[in-house]
């Protein structure tokens, strides 16, 4: 999902330490690093001299730890800190039969470790006012993903969510109450930072109590380089518990077990050069520099065995980060950012940096930021940039305030970044509510949503050319603890199902008519519409059991009172089996069916359609596809009559990784997920199935409308028909990716791609959104496939931007000496009557962009001359044609022969002036005088007739600008006319002049 600023930071100060509360030798304190707490509402943020304790949101200093000089002297001054591991993938192999990733989530402890500089650990924990399934429910963080858990715990987590403590504090000057009851008693900033309220927002978040405690101090004998920690959970709750630590030193990895605190076994691991601990492809791994060589470690805990792999680059700069994102490995270096194919060993994108990185986090599944010495981005998976504080054309350090930071953190709809002078930055943020590609019939809408409720719609039609308005809808609530997980559009955008995880409730809104419908106690995992009025949920019932159940929503429905009368269709889900997506396809086309009626006494037989198909796939490797049969009216709508189960079919022993979109197609199905596209079809005729990858290094499918597929692949939007895809054929085109100006949504009808660039200043940001054409490049691939002109004049004339790809066909073919038979068949099929001045303003705009030395070319694929051109703009009055040519034919006759024109004789042949100017069809031969430019502009009786056209132009026009430009080309022309005859042997001037005045 993208993300991107909804306005400018708000900025305070982290407090350093006051002479008066720290005596000794004045110390240049600094921020270090900021890490959030895993499942709680806490964030550490750690300067040389303290750690201080933010609740998260809203924003709060609510505990710190100041060290004392004695302290610092003996132990060294804070130089990193690191959270308690969220689960225990990373100990796989060292702590004994590990339980479920959400085992501990009952508990209201977090430990963090502060390393110093002369390699001493400090062990903390906060003690939490509130259990994570309360802090969710009650802020709308999503530091749990109950979606994602065993549907019996995670519910029973979230309804014996535990009583919280409020917090209360007094100022410690005058003793009056700063917050009480958890909530501020006055709004400010400071001790309370970014809390500030809103008449939109009248119930605020109550800050919880916690209690800060150093449990245990651990002395080490070499320099940590890094660190991991994990607290074992004890479901028994005896008091007794069991920490492991991983501590990376130069010459190895170091395993420590310890119970409530105390050594109980330690082991190690030998690894030179080590930097970063990282878990890879379900292994414990080290990550090691020497000079520019880097290596991974991957590490046999059990046999205390190493198996090093040498990566086959070489870094320019030292490592910052590294992480495991899908099946890449991503490397980021004080220079650039590497995403390495461990697999097949090799560098998928390398991304240099402008200035040095502080810096570089992975966000969501799609955006990384970067914070530089100049500034932050946020980039995608393969480094297209969404957007950038550093502006090249700013040259007024305007945006200086938001260089140099070196750290950040992120969590729901909010970032937090720090400096080392104090500085902190909290961004309120667009999210993408990614949605399902569900309808083939209708582009896909872009949809953000914020933390204040509000909804932002960018839907463009298919035919939308120009810019598109975004439509803000606001939930129907004041209260800003909402989390809404899951966002979706039906085709035609006239419904909107919304589901706040943390409440159970399911929003539906009508956009036609504005109205929102409420539905309470819903438990939702995901969902997805059908068509335009079915809404395709997968719930959890009151027995926790897993059902598909399809809703009836048609927009013209009234008041809801109970939403069980609008189920069309329940599918119990098996229980052999984990289901790991389900994905609706409205289909492009429908399908006609021919169905017998069960009675025999009818004998007509009913025309029926499958309009749409379920797929589920479950981790046993299996596919269900369930087709949904309608009747189909003669307005378009349709009503679903049955819902068919096809027989299950096995793909392979297991999927590891859940679909992100699957469709079937010619008797097998198209996937993807983990960047590539995959086609899997039969083995001829046995049961057997095999998989090819199509495509790699996929960042994000745009759309899949109209049987087309549009892709964001590395940095370029490439469309493919799905018949092209499965054939593995070449796209119908690719377009380039531009910095800043990220696509999003696709107008198919028009060939147009619609994206979005975050405009920011240090007062103001906006999304603004921009089009590019492709049409250009339909076009020329419907010629090379023969397709009739035509059918393509038919399909695309109406477009605005029509004309201007057949310019650019044209111009492009020309410049590469390709061949024009087709192109120019299609621009002479362009004029649908009896005037042809589309045709020759698209040959004039050509002869404008090309070079010189293509323009025989040209006349000679087009069977015309530069006399034929103006000829027959003069036959049909065409002025503004004129005007292109003319400057196009006098800046080239005037650059070859250095502004001095041949003047002709007044005597010359005489030619019939009834045919004086010739047809559309007449042809000169193109050697000799004739056919130049100059002896065009020497023809003294064509240029008068020219020069009175463009007059007559200049005369009529209603439009300032256009008549000024036209009697610019007049004057011209008379002083060109002029030169032809600077010793007036013939009346021409005079005529000029006659015609001007």
């Amino acid at each position: 999902m993208l993300i991107g600023p909804l306005k400018p930071p708000q900025f305070s100060r982290v407090p350093f330490a006051k002479p008066s509360e720290n005596p000794g030798p004045a110390n240049n304190e600094k921020t270090l690093q900021t890490v959030l707490l895993p499942h709680s509402n806490c964030m550490v943020v750690l300067t040389t001299r303290q750690v201080l304790i933010y609740n998260y949101k809203p924003m709060a200093l609510v505990a710190t730890n100041l060290r004392s000089n004695e302290s610092i002297e003996e132990y060294g001054e804070n130089k990193s800190a690191f959270a308690d591991a969220a689960n225990s993938d990373l100990f796989s192999g060292i702590v004994p039969e590990a339980g479920p990733n959400y085992a501990g989530l009952h508990q209201r402890k977090a430990t963090f470790y502060v390393v110093s500089e002369r390699n001493f650990v400090f062990v903390f924990q906060v003690l939490l006012g509130s259990s994570p399934a309360t802090i969710l429910k009650e802020t709308g963080i999503p530091i749990v993903d109950i979606q994602s858990m065993d549907p019996y715990f995670g519910q029973e987590l979230v309804d014996n969510s535990d009583e919280s403590d409020a917090l209360t504090v007094f100022d410690k000057f005058d003793v009056h109450k700063v917050i009480q009851n958890g909530y501020a008693v006055e709004k400010q900033q400071g001790f309370l930072h970014f809390l500030t309220g809103s008449s939109d927002n009248v119930d605020e978040i109550p800050i919880k109590r916690i209690e800060l405690r150093l449990r245990i101090i651990l002395k080490f004998e070499h320099s940590i380089l890094d660190f991991a920690g994990f607290r074992e959970v004890n479901t028994e709750d005896n008091g007794d518990h069991k920490e492991y630590m991983l501590v990376l030193f130069p010459h190895g990895l170091q395993i420590l077990e310890l119970q409530n605190f105390k050594l109980k076994d330690t082991s190690l691991i030998k690894v030179t050069g080590g930097l970063k601990i990282l878990q890879f492809r379900d292994s414990l791994c080290v990550v090691s520099q020497s000079s520019e060589q880097i290596t991974i470690n991957r590490l046999n805990v059990r046999e205390k065995i190493v198996y090093s792999d040498k990566l086959d680059f070489s870094a320019e700069s030292s490592l910052i980060n590294t992480f495991e994102r899908g099946s890449a490995l991503v490397l980021a270096f004080k220079k650039e950012i590497v995403s390495y194919n461990f697999k097949d060993d090799k560098i998928i994108k390398r991304f240099k940096a402008l200035s040095e990185i502080n810096c570089f986090e992975h966000i969501t599944e799609e955006a990384n930021i970067i914070l530089t010495k100049n500034g932050m981005s946020f980039l995608t998976e393969f480094y297209n940039c969404i957007f950038s504080t550093l502006d090249n054309d700013n040259n007024d350090n305007e945006l200086d305030d938001f260089a140099n930071f070196t750290s950040l953190t992120s969590l729901g709809g909010t970032l937090v970044c720090t400096s080392h002078d104090g500085r902190v930055a909290k961004w309120d943020l667009w999210v993408e509510a990614s949605s399902p590609f569900c309808d083939m019939r209708h582009s896909k809408p872009f949809i953000l949503l914020n933390d204040f409720n509000d909804i932002m719609l960018f839907s463009p039609t298919p035919e939308s050319s120009g810019n598109v308005p975004f439509q803000i809808i606001k939930l129907p609530t004041q209260t800003i603890n909402n989390y809404v997980p899951l966002l979706r559009a039906n085709g035609p955008v006239t419904m909107l199902a919304a589901y706040v995880s943390n409440k159970n409730i399911l929003l539906i809104h009508n956009l036609i008519s504005n109205e929102w419908h409420s539905f309470p106690d819903m438990i939702v995992l995901e969902m997805s519409w059908l068509g335009s009025e079915y809404l395709l949920c997968y719930v959890l019932d009151e027995e926790r059991n897993e059902l598909l159940k399809c809703y009836h929503m048609p927009s013209q429905l009234g008041p809801i009172p109970d939403l069980s009368a609008q189920i069309l269709w329940e599918y119990p889900i098996p229980s052999s089996s984990i289901l790991k997506s389900f994905h609706a396809n409205t289909l492009s086309k429908y399908k006609l069916l021919k169905v017998t009626s069960k009675n025999a006494d009818d004998s007509d037989i009913e025309s029926m359609f499958k309009i749409a198909e379920i797929i589920l796939q479950n981790s046993a490797g299996e596919i269900r596809v369930i087709d949904v049969i309608s009747k189909v009216h003669a307005d378009g709508s349709s009503k679903v009559k049955l819902f068919h189960q096809l027989p299950v079919q096995k793909l392979t022993e297991s999927f590891e990784e859940a679909f992100d979109w699957v469709l079937a197609f010619n008797e097998g199905f198209l996937s993807y997920s983990l960047g590539s596209i995959v086609k899997w079809e039969k083995k001829g005729d046995s049961e057997e199935w095999s998989f090819e990858t199509l495509l790699e290094n996929v960042e994000r499918i745009l759309d899949v409308v109209d049987a087309k597929a549009y892709f964001v692949q590395e940095e370029s939007v490439v469309i493919f028909s799905l018949e092209d895809l499965w054939n593995n054929a070449d796209p119908i085109a690719r377009v380039a990716v531009n910095e800043n100006d990220y696509p999003v949504a696709i107008s198919y009808n028009a060939a147009i791609i619609h994206s979005v660039q975050f405009v920011f200043t240090r007062n103001l940001c906006k999304i603004v959104p921009h089009q590019t054409m492709y049409l250009d490049q339909v076009i020329n691939h419907l010629l090379q496939k023969g397709a009739p002109s035509q059918d393509i004049d038919t399909r695309y004339h109406a477009l605005n931007h029509y004309k201007f790809s057949l310019e650019k066909i044209l111009s492009s073919k020309v410049l590469t000496n390709e061949p024009l038979q087709s192109i120019v068949e299609l621009i002479d099929y362009y004029d649908q009557g009896p005037k042809f001045s589309g045709r020759l303003e698209i040959i004039s705009n050509c002869l404008r962009k090309i070079e010189v030395e293509h323009w025989d070319y040209l006349f000679k694929e087009i069977k015309l001359t530069p006399r034929d051109l103006l000829v027959q703009c003069v036959e049909q009055d065409e002025a503004k044609v004129l005007g292109v040519l003319l400057m196009v034919f006098l800046n080239y006759d005037g650059g070859k022969r250095g502004g001095q024109p041949e003047v002709k004789p007044k005597s010359k042949p005489k030619r019939n002036k009834k045919n004086k100017n010739r047809g559309a069809n007449t042809t000169h031969s193109n050697s000799g005088n004739a056919s130049t430019v100059s002896t065009i502009l020497n023809d003294e009786e064509l240029m008068v007739q020219v020069l009175k056209i463009l007059v007559n132009a200049a005369a009529s026009s209603t439009e300032p600008d256009q008549a000024r430009e036209f009697w610019d080309l007049s004057f011209q022309l008379v002083r060109f006319i002029h030169a032809l005859d600077n010793q007036n042997h013939s009346s021409l001037v005079q005529d000029a002049l006659k015609l001007i005045t």
